[in-house]
């Protein structure tokens, strides 16, 4: 996308800046949404929200043609840190929490 033109370093520090700020706001909204739920089921969430965010960056990176080997942070960096979140949410789980947690709501348990 960039590589047509060589990139000075005010330049680099906006487009990784741009890349920083998408990252927050993709983060940002995965926890708010992860947030709402109840406090049992936050990493799962959390690890679905931002695996499913790092799926569409990722494709919207595929379907941009960017560079994966930019000398600045791309869509791929980005889609590759969510996907790192989400993994890390994973092993938060708590798997057996969640199980009881959808019997009592199956069966009308508050």
């Amino acid at each position: 996308m960039l590589s047509s033109r060589p990139l000075d370093e005010m330049s680099l520090a906006m487009v990784n800046r741009r890349a920083l700020n998408r990252f927050a706001w993709i983060l940002g909204c995965g926890l708010a949404l992860a947030l709402s739920l109840p406090s049992i089921l936050f990493a799962a969430t959390f690890g679905s929200f931002t695996g499913i965010g790092a799926g569409i960056v990722a494709t919207v990176a595929l379907l941009a043609r960017e560079e994966p080997l930019a000398p600045h942070l791309t869509r791929w960096d980005i889609a590759a840190a969510l996907y790192a979140a989400s993994l890390f949410a994973g092993l938060f789980v708590d798997v057996e929490g969640v199980r009881h947690y959808l019997l009592m709501q199956q069966h009308g348990f508050p």
